[in-house]
Protein backbone atom coordinates (compact mmCIF):
# COMPACT_ATOMS: atom_id res chain seq x y z
CA UNK A 1 0.00 0.00 0.00
CA UNK A 2 1.14 3.30 -0.64
CA UNK A 3 0.12 6.37 1.45
CA UNK A 4 1.42 9.93 2.38
CA UNK A 5 1.00 11.73 4.93
CA UNK A 6 -1.23 14.59 5.79
CA UNK A 7 2.32 16.88 6.99
CA UNK A 8 3.50 16.10 3.29
CA UNK A 9 0.43 16.85 1.62
CA UNK A 10 0.28 20.07 3.32
CA UNK A 11 3.79 20.93 2.32
CA UNK A 12 3.31 19.72 -1.07
CA UNK A 13 0.07 21.69 -1.34
CA UNK A 14 1.28 25.34 -0.20
CA UNK A 15 3.57 25.35 -2.60
CA UNK A 16 0.83 25.79 -5.06
CA UNK A 17 -1.21 28.49 -6.46
CA UNK A 18 -3.86 28.95 -4.62
CA UNK A 19 -6.49 28.65 -7.95
CA UNK A 20 -4.68 24.87 -8.68
CA UNK A 21 -7.09 22.24 -9.44
CA UNK A 22 -6.08 18.79 -8.38
CA UNK A 23 -6.94 15.49 -10.31
CA UNK A 24 -6.45 11.53 -9.86
CA UNK A 25 -5.43 9.93 -13.18
CA UNK A 26 -5.87 6.16 -13.83
CA UNK A 27 -4.65 4.54 -17.17
CA UNK A 28 -4.72 1.16 -18.13
CA UNK A 29 -6.71 -1.25 -20.80
CA UNK A 30 -10.14 -1.66 -18.48
CA UNK A 31 -10.27 2.08 -17.52
CA UNK A 32 -12.68 4.41 -18.61
CA UNK A 33 -11.30 7.30 -18.30
CA UNK A 34 -8.35 9.52 -18.24
CA UNK A 35 -9.36 11.02 -14.62
CA UNK A 36 -10.25 8.53 -11.41
CA UNK A 37 -13.05 10.51 -9.01
CA UNK A 38 -11.45 12.66 -6.55
CA UNK A 39 -13.50 13.42 -3.15
CA UNK A 40 -12.28 15.19 0.25
CA UNK A 41 -11.09 12.43 2.72
CA UNK A 42 -13.29 9.83 3.59
CA UNK A 43 -12.18 6.94 6.48
CA UNK A 44 -11.26 3.86 4.78
CA UNK A 45 -10.99 0.33 6.30
CA UNK A 46 -8.04 -1.46 4.00
CA UNK A 47 -9.50 -4.75 3.37
CA UNK A 48 -6.95 -6.73 1.65
CA UNK A 49 -9.12 -8.45 -1.29
CA UNK A 50 -6.63 -7.04 -3.90
CA UNK A 51 -5.13 -8.76 -6.61
CA UNK A 52 -1.06 -9.91 -6.65
CA UNK A 53 -0.61 -9.33 -2.55
CA UNK A 54 -1.23 -5.70 -3.30
CA UNK A 55 -1.75 -5.09 0.12
CA UNK A 56 0.38 -6.82 3.17
CA UNK A 57 -1.51 -8.48 5.83
CA UNK A 58 -0.19 -5.91 8.45
CA UNK A 59 -2.66 -3.60 6.30
CA UNK A 60 -5.65 -5.25 6.37
CA UNK A 61 -8.02 -3.38 8.86
CA UNK A 62 -6.25 -0.43 9.21
CA UNK A 63 -7.89 2.69 8.87
CA UNK A 64 -7.13 5.31 6.47
CA UNK A 65 -8.24 8.21 4.27
CA UNK A 66 -8.63 7.82 0.37
CA UNK A 67 -9.42 11.15 -1.83
CA UNK A 68 -9.55 9.70 -5.43
CA UNK A 69 -10.85 5.91 -6.67
CA UNK A 70 -10.64 5.01 -9.64
CA UNK A 71 -12.91 1.74 -10.47
CA UNK A 72 -11.70 -0.58 -13.64
CA UNK A 73 -13.80 -4.06 -14.63
CA UNK A 74 -13.64 -5.88 -17.96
Amino acid sequence: MTAITVAAMIEALSRLPGDAELVVTESGYYCYGEFAEIMLPEAYTVEGAGMDGAVADEDVGRVVYRIGHSHQSY
